[in-house]
């Protein structure tokens, strides 16, 4: 479930969300296929049965379809305005340079600290992941946990090649996949146990719909399939452009019904102590501690892995960090320290992922898509594609503005994830 796991050194898709990439036009449509799977499911997917359980089972699945359905067409819009914006001779290969010529340098710079901050608050959502597991298996307190991740992690930073990391990456997915095939069949133990317990009570504990958690439910599945920031970077790497669009419509199809799956599976299994991330609810015996650590070890891996296109965006902007190698050294350590920090003063990952998902990943994800849309090709649209694009730029808002009030609110409250 590594979201950076096949990242490349190409500068445009360093820039972009995620990172892997092919040499332009090489890709299959399998290797597409699993660029997209790579690209696109996250850890934040541990987070939809807590989602789901908020939501209720029906309103989360019907609500994770739907948003997934209008990520999928405002990200389809980028190549649209790509090749309106060739055919008016300026050529653009990344989300950042899109954002130049329409928005002008001050647009540019919003582009990338949007994208630096959601990299840089999946990497550190990583460390809440770690901490919370470490202490419900052994009790480790966060604050210690959070400070011994730091040297480990300063250490693999530091890498200048991404080629380095690759072994790490391999062992980061082979240890998130078993870990996460064994969540769906610890699911399904807890929800056969249950469901023979003659005091169990299932509508005391299982809802279909609630409407308090649709804002919640919202901001997670934005946050678990936020990679807008790849998808010029794919298309170009894709043998066959001109199938993009279908291809990555029906891989993220399948995606969203697996999540919908996972996340109801969670919440049947768990119901009302349903946390986040799902594996605080697995017992600490045997197996279950092992699928705990191996997540754990699966993400600190995918760390550094995540923090790459980071690099190379400061980098590429800040020359003395390209020849200095003790400021860049610097720079990365402090914020990598900086993410220990973070991680520590808001330890609860269901929070986090609502905050990063209602907030930078709204604004990647629908605002400046729908609005590059209707700024290049406004007057040549027809009415329901322009209505269409009106929509979801004023709802990506509406929802940023209000998803993101919620989420300080139940951190200022410090709303626990049970």
């Amino acid at each position: 479930i590594d979201d950076t796991a096949t990242a490349t050194t190409n500068t445009n898709a360093q820039q972009s969300h995620h990172g892997p990439s092919m040499p332009p036009g090489s890709a299959n449509t399998v290797q597409m296929v699993i660029n997209i799977i790579i690209s696109f499911v996250g850890a934040g997917l541990l987070g939809q049965p807590h989602a789901f359980m908020k939501s209720g089972w029906l309103l989360g699945g019907i609500a994770l379809l739907v948003v997934s359905a209008l990520n999928v067409y405002a990200m389809l819009r980028l190549p649209v305005v790509q090749q309106a914006l060739m055919k008016q001779g300026t050529k653009t290969s990344s989300y950042a340079e899109m954002a130049y010529v329409i928005l002008g340098s001050r647009g540019e710079s919003i582009v990338i600290v949007c994208l630096g901050i959601s990299q840089a608050g999946f990497a550190t959502g990583y460390i809440i992941f770690i901490a919370a597991n470490l202490y419900s298996i052994a009790k480790i307190p966060r604050l210690l946990v959070c400070a011994a991740c730091v040297p480990g992690l300063v250490g693999l930073v530091q890498f200048q090649d991404l080629k380095n990391l690759s072994p790490f990456s391999l062992l980061a997915n082979l240890a998130n996949f078993g870990a996460l095939t064994a969540v769906l069949l610890q699911d399904y133990q807890s929800y056969d146990q249950h469901h023979h317990d003659s005091t169990y009570q299932e509508d005391d504990t299982i809802h279909a719909i609630r409407w308090s958690g649709l804002l919640y439910v919202v901001a997670v599945t934005i946050y678990s399939m936020e990679g807008v920031g790849l998808v010029l970077n794919l298309r170009d790497s894709y043998r066959h452009p001109q199938q993009f669009g279908t291809v990555l419509s029906v891989t993220l199809a399948v995606i969203s019904l697996f999540m919908v799956f996972f996340g109801i599976a969670g919440s049947l299994a768990f119901g009302s102590e349903t946390q986040a991330p799902i594996t605080l609810n697995l017992n600490s015996f045997g197996p279950t501690t092992f699928v705990k650590l191996a997540l754990c070890f699966g993400l600190y891996l995918t760390y550094p892995i995540m923090m790459f296109p980071i690099w190379t965006i400061w980098e590429s902007r800040n020359p003395i960090l390209q020849t200095d190698a003790k400021q860049r050294f610097l720079v990365r350590t402090g914020v990598v320290i900086g993410s220990a920090m973070v991680a520590f003063l808001m330890p609860n990952f269901g929070v986090f992922l609502s905050l990063v998902g209602s907030s930078i990943c709204t604004l990647l994800a629908f605002v400046f898509p729908s609005y590059f849309h209707l700024h290049v090709l406004g007057d040549e649209l027809p009415r329901w594609q322009y209505l269409l694009d009106v929509m979801v730029l004023v709802g990506g808002c509406l929802f940023g503005v209000l998803g993101t009030y919620q989420s300080v609110v139940a951190m200022l409250q410090g709303e626990t994830s049970e």
